[in-house]
């Protein structure tokens, strides 16, 4: 073998070496990467539910435990199961409010294992400005008057006609309408056979 041959297979084991060792860079780099992708991916969707149940409540990503469901709202809409150690520890329901002035308007709920409320946010609003919209958090602290609310524990009406909520001077309409479109949720729920429902399309 002449020095022209040696030198040319010694190049090539060369760019064979360097060749496999990019390619291994690349792999691990790719590997990281995901990892630390689906990491954050993770942390993110559990932070959509973080403020909606009691902190440290649960540890699975409820995301990863997503049904569909027509017994809250007129179309399929996702339905949430939040568990501590494999155990139920909440649910996250999105309900239709309904009999306001321009309803339905959109719910979303953070409901203890017990069925008691934890936290409820407008996520879609359509009432008449000024009157229906004192409920927002923005506007008033009325949302905040469910925590801890439950069917055994609470008369699902305001008090202008014997439930247990306020409601607003010269706007009655909507604060009823949330308290009873809640009751109908509560109990739609405690009766939801989880095993029946589809599950959500995973988004990649």
């Amino acid at each position: 073998m002449n020095d022209n041959a040696k030198h040319a297979i010694k190049v090539g084991l060369v760019l064979a070496v360097i060749t496999c060792v990019c390619l291994s860079l690349v792999f691990t780099v790719d590997y990281i990467t995901k990892k630390e992708i689906a990491e954050v991916k993770e942390a993110s969707e559990k932070a959509r539910f973080i403020k909606l149940l009691p902190p440290g409540s649960f540890n699975n990503n409820p995301n990863d435990e997503c049904y569909l469901t027509t017994r809250f709202t007129r179309t399929p809409t996702p339905f949430y199961v939040a568990r501590k150690d494999n155990q139920i520890a909440g649910y996250i329901v999105t309900y239709d409010i309904e009999d306001g002035y321009s309803t339905p308007f959109v719910v979303v709920a953070g409901i203890n294992a017990d069925f008691s409320i934890y936290y409820l946010d407008v996520i879609e609003f359509n009432e008449t400005p000024g009157l229906g919209d004192k409920i927002l958090r923005s506007k008033s602290n009325f949302l905040d008057s469910f925590q801890g609310a439950s069917l055994t524990t609470h008369k699902f009406d305001v008090k202008k006609y014997g439930g247990d909520f306020d409601y607003f001077t010269g706007a009655t309409v909507t604060p009823r309408a949330v308290t009873r479109s809640t009751e109908k949720m509560l109990r739609n729920l405690r009766h939801i056979n989880i095993s029946n429902l589809p599950r959500c399309a995973k988004v990649k």
